[in-house]
């Protein structure tokens, strides 16, 4: 009875060794220098977990830019609102270059991530080439549910009954 408690924990300790060893290697790499640093990349991360793609877009954010001041820095609030002044600063400067990029990873690591205003990086997206292009309003642009998607579902409809009613006439 003895040994294979023994055994046991022999085998719980090689368990945890190899379960640390595999975490260490997994989160941080050595660079050149021999100083070991953590990746950052959040793009570099596949197949993530729920809260990794949370993780991963809150670290996208922390991506600022020296073009940008601070009321223009993309945050998980959502839009920056920028105003019908602020249009030609903010589209010259490179902030919007830089808040693409942003809403790029973003997009990369979390697909349907919403910020807390509830806008998507789609809209983000659309709010700020219409506003380089036309001057902002100071509101992000939403996207509402077009009639197509109840046209096409009446479409389908129509078609199937169609097929039924034939099938009942032959």
């Amino acid at each position: 009875m003895e040994s294979s408690t023994r055994t046991g924990d022999r085998s719980w300790f090689v368990c945890c060794f190899l379960m640390t060893v595999l975490l260490m290697f997994c989160n941080i790499h050595a660079a050149g220098d021999g100083v070991i640093k953590q990746i950052r990349d959040p793009t570099s991360n596949v197949n993530l977990t729920p809260f990794e793609q949370w993780l991963s877009a809150y670290n996208c954010m922390l991506n600022k830019s020296k073009w940008c001041s601070e009321k223009y820095q993309l945050s998980g609030t959502g839009w920056v609102n920028v105003t019908q002044a602020d249009t030609n600063d903010y589209c010259s400067s490179g902030c919007a270059a830089h808040t693409k990029a942003v809403l790029l990873c973003v997009s990369l690591v979390k697909r349907d991530y919403k910020f807390a205003d509830k806008s998507t990086v789609k809209e983000i997206n659309v709010t700020i080439t219409n506003g380089c292009n036309q001057g902002f309003t100071g509101h992000v642009w939403k996207e509402h549910p077009s009639s197509s998607a109840k046209r096409f579902s009446v479409t389908k409809l129509a078609i199937f009954s169609m097929a039924a009613l034939l099938f009942m006439m032959s």
